[in-house]
This record gives structure tokens, C-alpha cells and sequence, in this order.
């Protein structure tokens, strides 16, 4: 049988995106985590599931048994109101999980990684506590297991650099959207949003973007332009909105597990972010907090 120590081990590798991050998370060595995670395979593979790398126990559960060891551990961490996990997006990451609220930990990997790990299905295998996603990112509202917090809507805008020429231009016809800048999106932002940001793009310019940067490492080149909102403005100051209308809001949401929707530390948390939100409406314009 699998311990809570190969278990831990394991999920945090898999949430997290590697073997150095749950090793700074569980202030393990790499090797220690290395050697869980290799016991960890090898009880899985003498209970017939033969897998060739750690990911792939998310989806080869066959026989429910991980999942029923992962559903103690969750009660342990939420009896114990303490090392309650917790995925978040980038802006909201940086704007109200600094400091972290009581009794919960984030994911600190570098937001390049974050598309390592699917919010969604962590929460559906207990393997998270909670995720701060966007709005194409929330499950259905007929989810079996997983239900949605909405925490706040706010103006959805089109974000160029500082330095790209037409940031301070007033007016700007669609054509000139599209002649100077082509579509972009960071390799963080998930597919699911990806999809949702072209849909949009193509109802603001008329047309199909022609090129769309998607996946990118690094920065954008200067031509790029992006979808974000002012949150994104206040972690990234290099960035500015084009003086065009967006016929979309954009959604802050909080999805956990239906098992967990009414425990306590669970609505200190949506409180909590709440509160936070509340303190950067006067820094947002049209930011409204859900009730």
C-alpha cells in the first residue's frame, strides 16, 4: 500500500511540475522525492497498473484505489485546516495569494509550467483543494463533482506593450488593429481560453486573426497584441489597453470539489478572496464582485 509520504510525493510532482518543486514544497531532497516516487510506481505496478512515468496515475485508476486514498488524505488536510492545496492564475496569484490566506499552499512555479497540470482534473482526483480560474476554464454547472464560486466580472481588453505604436492612439479602426499587431498568448494560458481569446478576437477585428502566437516561452515579440484585463495591468505596468471595445466580460471563478462547497475553510477562502477583490475595485474600473 501506498503511504501518505509516496502519495504525497507523488500528486505534488504531478501538480506541481517536477520533481524540484515538490521537493521545495515538501522540503524534501529531489533525490528522496526521486526514490517516493519510483515506490510509489512500483506498489502501483505490483496492483496491475504499469506505468512509465508518475503523470500517468492521474488517469489509470482503475480499480479506485488511488482515489480512495486520495479522498483521505484530502479529509486529513481539511480536518486539519492546514497544507490545503490551492492552484491559482497568474494575476490572481500575485493580487490576493500574497500573503497566503491561513491554512492554505500555492502552486510558486514559474507560470510557463502551469499548463503541466489541468486544474480540473487534480480537483476531480482530490489530488487540489481549490483552483482560481477563468472564466472558459470553469466546469459546466451539471459537473458531477466539481461546482464553481464565481468571484468577480470585470472589462475585458486588448493589451499591446507600452512601446507598440499604436498604445496611445485614439480611434483605432480594425484594420489598423490588424495591419500592426498580430494575435499572441503566453504558453500559461490555457488552451480552453486560448480558443475562447480567438473566438473573441475575430467578432472585434471582423475576421480570423491572421497569425495567432500561440504557446510562446518568452515574451511576445513587439508587434504582438493580447487579451487581458486591468488585474493584468497591475502585474504587468509594461502593458496597455488599445482604444478598442471588447463585447465580453471577463470571469474570475472559484472551483472546488462538491464534497468540500460548504466546509469552512472553503468559505474562508472565498471570503477572504472577496475582500481582496473589494480592495482593488478603486485600482479597477468596472471591476464587480459577484455575490
Amino acid at each position: 500500500m501506498l503511504s501518505i509520504e509516496q502519495l504525497s510525493s507523488l500528486d505534488l510532482r504531478a501538480w506541481l511540475g517536477s520533481q524540484q518543486e515538490a521537493a521545495s514544497h515538501l522540503q524534501y531532497s529531489q533525490s528522496q522525492i526521486c526514490r517516493n516516487n519510483r515506490q510509489s510506481l512500483a506498489v502501483l505496478s505490483e496492483l496491475g497498473l504499469e506505468l512509465q512515468r508518475p503523470l500517468q496515475h492521474l488517469h489509470c485508476d482503475e480499480l479506485g484505489m488511488l482515489t480512495k486514498l486520495r479522498q483521505v488524505h484530502q479529509w486529513m488536510r481539511f480536518r486539519d485546516q492546514s497544507g490545503l492545496r490551492l492552484q491559482s492564475s497568474c494575476w490572481l496569484r500575485h493580487l490576493l495569494l500574497e500573503p497566503l490566506p491561513e491554512g492554505w499552499t500555492a502552486n510558486r512555479a514559474p507560470v510557463d509550467r502551469f499548463n503541466d497540470c489541468e486544474p480540473l482534473v487534480l480537483l476531480e482526483h482530490h489530488v487540489i483543494d481549490a483552483a482560481l480560474v477563468t472564466g472558459p476554464e470553469r466546469p459546466e454547472p451539471d459537473h458531477p463533482c466539481l461546482a464553481s464560486v464565481l468571484l468577480c466580472r470585470q472589462p475585458l481588453q486588448l493589451l499591446v506593450s507600452a512601446e507598440h505604436p499604436l498604445h496611445r492612439e485614439r480611434g483605432l479602426s480594425t484594420s489598423e488593429i490588424g495591419d500592426h499587431s498580430d494575435l499572441a498568448h503566453s504558453s500559461f494560458i490555457h488552451p480552453r481560453a486560448r480558443q475562447c481569446m480567438e473566438l473573441v478576437d475575430r467578432i472585434v477585428m471582423g475576421a480570423p486573426p491572421a497569425r495567432a502566437l500561440c504557446g510562446l516561452k518568452g515574451e511576445p515579440p513587439p508587434q504582438a497584441r493580447r487579451y487581458g484585463t486591468a488585474m493584468t495591468c497591475l502585474i504587468r505596468p509594461d502593458l496597455g489597453a488599445l482604444d478598442v471595445s471588447i463585447p465580453q466580460l471577463a470571469h474570475d471563478v472559484l472551483v472546488v470539489h462538491r464534497d468540500w462547497i460548504e466546509h469552512g475553510a472553503i468559505r474562508a477562502l472565498a471570503l477572504q478572496l472577496r475582500q481582496g477583490l473589494q480592495q482593488l475595485q478603486h485600482r479597477i474600473n468596472g471591476l464587480e464582485l459577484a455575490c
